[in-house]
């Protein structure tokens, strides 16, 4: 079956001998990723060329191939755009670049940032370019999806004046476009507060903060920008990631000197969020009484609305005990041919949200936060907690495929077994 790119660009038909190769290549590629709405784009570098992947929704697939054979590099053409060093393509290296197409692209889009990372092959330079999030989707805490009781929860998480907000889960789970929501959501408050951010990278511009960007060249790590940024008057600060022992204590510290902190840490659920924090060397007082909430997250691939209702009217006449299976089953025969979906079942995201707060309201988290400063062990923890009432994401996720928003094999792909 012909690819969706090959259709729409013939890429496999552009002459690697022709001086405007790779121009015309990475025009073609990246216009598509971004009429595609993928995240990330994938220039892998093989024997006879170049093969080209989009991360759509989460997932990675392939979406054709570039002929190689002359002197023309797309990753290279890359690089330039980012003001990257052709001559030094052996190294690693990561750059900015500004994408604006054609004038008419130009008029409908505007400029779009993304981020480029090169890494050494044996074929040569592999590009990794992120597309960094368009303004307008998901800007607001109402727009995330989740329902009435957990936005009020985070409505009023913005409202707090200190604590420690972490958002946990893999990469790729929503974390970020979360917090730039609550920053937004603080900033359009009265009165008006202090915001600044230190990110690695800056994602998206936010008016009406400050936003910073590492440079470990010369000297701004997160933890010593965090350490300057609480001397500037500052009311809310986003950290971009805690991944280290000094950024952790210098997190916990500013949320307990009436600072509201928001970061991010890549854990699986709550329990083992907390426990992260004291590996880093936060001692179990301080994550109790510094750490505000835990907002575990994933996003799920929705089924194609378009599959979805051939397969429901495919399907109508099946038994309730078969119309889970015979659903899935007729999702994949029908979306083949699904212009909406490019063939894969699924258009867009949903998030599902844990949210366990630890400031004595909230049982669950009191019961995190006992076991913790006990040192049981993070199954216990979790058996605590369900004890108390947690609904995790497993129970959420399921209701969204009890409802037909999803399917078993996306929330197995997502969170595993459980």
């Amino acid at each position: 079956m012909t690819s969706h790119l090959e259709t729409r660009l013939n890429l496999p038909e552009l002459n690697p001998k022709d001086e405007h190769f790779a121009v015309d290549a990475v025009n073609a590629v990246l216009t598509l990723a971004i009429d595609c709405g993928a995240s990330d784009i994938h220039l892998q570098p093989r024997a006879a060329g170049w093969e080209i992947l989009f991360r759509v929704d989460g997932v990675l697939s392939v979406r054709g191939t570039l002929p190689g054979g002359g002197s023309g590099d797309p990753v290279s053409r890359m690089m330039v755009l980012a003001g990257l060093p052709t001559y030094r393509s052996g190294t690693p290296m990561e750059g900015r670049l500004a994408w604006s197409g054609t004038e008419d692209e130009k008029r409908t889009q505007g400029t779009i940032s993304m981020r480029l990372g090169v890494f050494p092959t044996v074929h040569g330079p592999r590009g990794v370019v992120r597309i960094l999030r368009q303004q307008g989707a998901f800007e607001t805490v109402s727009s995330l999806g989740l329902d009435d009781e957990q936005q009020k929860t985070l409505v009023t998480l913005c409202e707090q004046t200190n604590g420690l907000v972490l958002l946990s889960g893999p990469a790729g789970s929503g974390k970020t476009t979360t917090m730039y929501a609550l920053l937004r959501e603080i900033a359009a408050g009265k009165p008006r507060r202090s915001v600044m951010t230190i990110e690695d990278p800056v994602e998206t511009l936010v008016e009406s903060i400050s936003q910073s960007e590492l440079d470990p060249v010369s000297g701004l790590t997160l933890a010593s920008a965090l350490k300057s940024a609480v001397r500037q008057d500052s009311e809310v600060l986003l950290v971009s990631e805690i991944r280290d022992p000094e950024t952790a204590e210098a997190a916990v510290q500013a949320s307990l000197t009436g600072h509201l902190i928001f970061s991010s840490l890549h854990s699986t659920d709550v329990a083992s969020a907390l426990r992260r924090l004291t590996q880093l060397g936060v001692p179990h007082h301080l994550v109790r009484s510094g750490v505000r909430a835990v907002i575990n997250q994933r996003l799920l691939r929705r089924i194609c609305k378009t599959c979805h209702a051939d397969q429901t009217h495919s399907s109508s006449d099946q038994t309730h005990s078969s119309s889970v299976r015979a659903r899935q089953a007729t999702v994949h025969a029908t979306s083949d041919g699904c212009a909406d979906c490019t063939g894969t079942g699924y258009q867009g995201r949903v998030a599902i949200s844990q949210i366990v707060r630890l400031d004595t309201r909230d049982p669950v988290g009191e019961a995190l936060a006992d076991t913790l400063q006990a040192g049981e062990s993070i199954q216990k923890m979790r058996t605590a907690a369900r004890e108390q009432g947690a609904v995790d994401l497993h129970d959420m996720a399921a209701s969204y495929v009890q409802r037909g928003v999803t399917d078993a094999a996306e929330v197995y792909r997502v969170l595993g077994k459980r």
